[in-house]
């Protein structure tokens, strides 16, 4: 388990890096994979139906059929995109505040246990994670109230979030072998 925690904090590092060097393309992108995925949830919902003897629901069927319809508006409409993008660039900008505050919380939960370990077992670790977190909810509190430094830089941001989430994770995994 917490080997995977290393490899996939190593993952949200370089996907991260990624999408702080092609910010534009990060941003531009957000409507299109949204319209994607609506179209494969769309589609899986009418292969359930189809594929489902008892039990199934026209609702299903309904559901699956607009979810096609919705996702393919989105993929052709630059317009639809845009507004996509919008609204995803302000629910990222909440999700900043809120995963910075849990952020927070984890890193004093991390401090009270390097406090019971022995001296030379601990570390600052906690102390990274709480000032990781709290650059993340005042980044996400600045993008709340900044809606065009957001939609600008909304690729830089989701990039140094993943950054910041790998990095976090990458200590907390570091931390749990430590105290093993």
């Amino acid at each position: 388990m917490t080997v995977l925690m290393i490899v996939l904090s190593i993952l949200m590092i370089v996907c991260g890096v990624d999408c702080m060097v092609t910010p534009v393309e990060t941003f531009a992108s957000l409507g299109w994979i949204a319209g994607a995925a609506v179209v494969v949830a769309g589609v899986s919902a009418i292969f359930r139906y189809a594929a489902g003897r008892d039990g199934r629901s026209v609702w299903e069927l309904v559901g699956g059929i607009a979810g096609v319809l919705f996702g393919g508006f989105l993929l052709v409409n630059v317009f639809a995109q845009f507004a996509t993008n919008m609204v995803i660039a302000y629910a990222a900008a909440v999700w900043l505040v809120i995963y910075g505050i849990t952020g927070i919380a984890e890193a004093l939960k991390l401090r009270r246990i390097n406090q019971e370990l022995p001296n030379e077992l601990r570390t600052a670790g906690w102390l990274v994670v709480m000032l990781l977190g709290a650059a993340t909810a005042v980044l996400g509190v600045v993008c709340i109230f900044q809606p065009m430094i957001t939609i600008l830089s909304v690729g830089m941001l989701i990039g140094a979030s993943i950054l910041i989430s790998g990095i976090k994770t990458l200590i907390l995994s570091i931390q749990i072998i430590r105290a093993k």
